[in-house]
């Protein structure tokens, strides 16, 4: 029975220093004592020099083009003392994921035998991720190989056929710690296995060699030489047709030779390419992209101070201008700052007969007739101490320039100590509020056709407060007496801008006396004091409620003291009795039985009033989806 050769385990061989066997016993008990008294600086110094050296003359190069001007750098600073890489006995061990490691050893240096360093390279710098093991696959230490244990025995050819069935082969050796790694995941499942190595045929570029003669033992995994070359004369020659093949096994020679036609486990290798995302980044292109990266900082912050600075003069200019409404180029046309002298002329003094509506309270309107011949409606504001000059002349600006159809034009303004006035343009069929609720006798009443006509004119400016004004502009007070029409029964909305200048008793009288919660109000401002555009919607949703029933939003019954629109609606509508929610003005007025809305129609009008007056402020609809539902109520029915 032919004895297994062994290789035993794979050790590091010591560290030599030619040069310092060169030296005298003398010198080198120097060179131990001035080294381990000048580790703290000398190695700190030198090192830099010489890398920086090297840096210079490798600026731009490959790492392995730096490797050599770093070592012909370190080779200049041979006499700067014995301490100081001494010989050039720096030995460069690899270069990995660009980084340099070295191993620097001093000559006479026996307390400490070498140190290492690394060197990072910044403009090669890589981002490398290890693909993925297959299932049932281990990673190796080197993240470059996967590797698997297979327990059924076969021949080293016939293992070798297998793992090329993977697409591998078997696992070769490159290092100690491939060795190490191999022998626990071989050694600790099987007795041993095969990997690769064979003869003249290695795999993966593995070459071994055995000897009989121990003094070989140290020559474990080399570059493959010839047999002959190694062990001539020895007994591994005398039959050539006997081929030995690399196994691992957990006995004390961890590397042994064995006849490559016996049977064994073994462990097959797949090598796998790192995926490196390199960030190949020249210091030209870093340059460019931090001077244009600041270029674009500063023009944005130019641009926005720019832009803060113009906005401040603008707000002082304009601040400047509404301050001194004498003169003639400081309001812009067409509106214009009255005297208190000159709306008193166009009143009549404000006498009671020019007086449309109104009271002491809330200042009344009166109506003008200016020098042109046009006529105008004159709002007295109740005096209050809280609105400055300025601040009301600004407001008054921002309205007179809101311009539609459906919005009445302010022609100007006045503000003599305190006391505010308002010119608007005339309107000639006064409030809304007058036609459903202060008919005189005989007098003419509104049909379904106008009313219709009056909501969906009314919901248009209210849209475009909504919609088309930036920022967008809320009314506040939407009520049937800030509606007036005009000679064709168009709505037309007055007082935008108005609640501004109410003070908080004034308002919360009106209130409750039209109905507090119940009346025109959202719930959102009465509880929690928050106006939106939302808030307008409700508002018109009881104004609509109002135009279709004639009915006040909040008015005394003696059963019940006061009762809300709402609360006499509400069980007709649960009932689907529609039709006795109309106005009974409206059957009067119309001349046939087909001016009366059938009940569907009016079931479709209240449908729109409970949407607009939902509680929650995100269920309402915008105004000019009301719009639209109007219109399409406003149309004629086809006929088929």
């Amino acid at each position: 029975m032919t004895t297994k050769p062994t290789i035993p385990p794979l050790s590091s061989p010591p560290l030599s220093n030619p040069s310092s066997q060169l030296l005298p016993e003398e010198e080198r008990e120097n060179s131990v004592t001035q080294t381990q008294v000048g580790y703290g600086y000398r190695p700190l110094v030198c090192f830099p020099l010489a890398l920086a050296i090297g840096l210079v003359e490798s600026h731009g190069a490959k790492p392995t083009s730096f490797i050599t001007r770093f070592q012909r750098s370190v080779g200049r600073f041979d006499g700067l003392g014995r301490n100081c890489f001494y010989g050039g006995a720096v030995k460069y061990l690899n270069l990995f994921n660009n980084v340099i490691r070295i191993n620097i050893a001093y000559p006479g240096f026996t307390t400490f035998r070498a140190c290492v360093a690394d060197i990072h390279f910044p403009w090669t710098e890589a981002i490398c991720v290890p693909a993925p093991c297959p299932s049932g696959w281990i990673m190796g230490p080197s993240k470059t190989k996967c590797f698997a244990y297979l327990a059924s025995s076969h021949s080293w050819d016939e293992s070798e056929a297998s793992c090329k069935g993977y697409h591998g082969h078997l696992a070769s050796l490159t290092s100690l710690q491939e060795l190490s790694f191999i022998q626990k995941l071989c050694g600790a499942i099987g007795n041993d296995c095969w990997i690769g190595g064979k003869g003249s045929n290695s795999t993966s570029g593995l070459g071994w060699s055995w000897s009989d003669n121990t003094s070989f033992w140290n020559e474990t995994i080399i570059p493959w030489t010839s047999l002959r070359s190694v062990c001539t004369n020895l007994s591994c020659h005398n039959d050539d047709q006997v081929t030995f093949c690399t196994l691992v096994t957990n006995e004390t020679s961890l590397v042994v030779a064995e006849k490559c036609n016996t049977s064994h486990a073994f462990l097959c290798m797949l090598d796998i390419e790192n995926r490196c995302y390199h960030m190949h980044c020249h210091r030209e292109y870093l340059l460019i992209l931090a001077v244009v990266s600041g270029l674009i900082l500063c023009t944005t912050l130019a641009v926005v101070v720019w832009l803060l600075v113009y906005r401040r003069n603008k707000k002082r200019r304009r601040s400047r201008k509404l301050s001194n409404p004498a003169a003639s180029a400081l309001v812009p046309p067409p509106w214009k700052v009255f005297t208190r002298e000159e709306l008193r002329s166009i009143t009549k003094n404000f006498s009671e007969g020019n007086r449309l509506l109104g009271d002491a309270k809330t200042g009344g309107t009166y109506s003008g007739i200016l020098a042109d011949g046009s006529r105008v409606a004159v709002k007295r504001l109740k005096r209050s101490t809280f609105q400055r000059k300025k601040e009301f002349y600004s407001e008054i600006g921002r309205v007179a320039r809101l311009r539609h159809p459906n919005l009445v034009a302010v022609k100007g303004c006045c503000y003599d100590h305190g006391d505010r006035y308002i010119v608007y343009e005339f309107i000639v069929h006064g409030p809304l509020d007058r036609w459903l609720h202060h008919i005189p006798r005989g007098g003419r009443s509104l049909d379904w056709a106008m009313r219709m006509k009056v909501a969906t004119t009314l919901a248009q400016g209210i849209a475009f407060l909504h919609d088309k004004v930036k920022p967008q502009v809320v009314h506040r007070d939407i009520r049937a007496s800030n509606a007036l029409l005009d000679e064709e029964f168009g709505a037309h909305l007055m007082g935008v801008g108005l609640s501004k200048f109410v003070p908080w008793e004034v308002r919360h009288e009106r209130t409750v006396m039209a109905g507090g919660t119940h009346g025109y109000l959202a719930p959102e401002f009465v509880y929690r004091n928050e106006l939106t555009t939302k808030s307008d919607v409700y508002s018109f949703g009881v104004l609509l409620l109002e135009i279709v029933s004639g009915r006040r939003p909040a008015q005394a019954v003696d059963s019940v003291g006061w009762q809300s629109i709402f609360e006499w609606a509400t069980p007709l509508v649960q009932s689907h009795r529609y039709l006795e929610l109309l106005d009974p003005l409206i059957c009067s007025s119309s001349s046939s039985s087909s001016q009366i809305p059938e009940a569907g129609v009016v079931q479709k009008v209240v449908d729109l009033v409970y949407s607009c007056t939902q509680h929650v402020p995100s269920m309402r609809p915008r105004m000019s989806h009301v719009v639209h539902q109007l219109q399409q109520l406003a149309q004629p029915p086809v006929v088929k």
